[in-house]
């Protein structure tokens, strides 16, 4: 990294043994969705809605 600052990110994961095989796993990586950049949109839209109709 080179900011030299860690981020925590929280991930979900899913294994699962590949059938017909012998220590055989798939791993599946779910992350947890960021709403932030969502909700900065609705802000912003609804401000621009809010200035449009005034």
């Amino acid at each position: 990294m080179i900011s030299g600052k860690e981020v925590a990110l929280q991930r979900k994961l899913k294994i699962e043994p590949i059938e017909g095989s012998y220590n055989s796993y798939t791993v599946n990586e779910k992350e947890k969705r960021d709403w932030s950049g969502n909700v900065y949109l609705a802000c912003v839209t609804a401000i621009l809605a809010i200035a449009f109709f005034s």
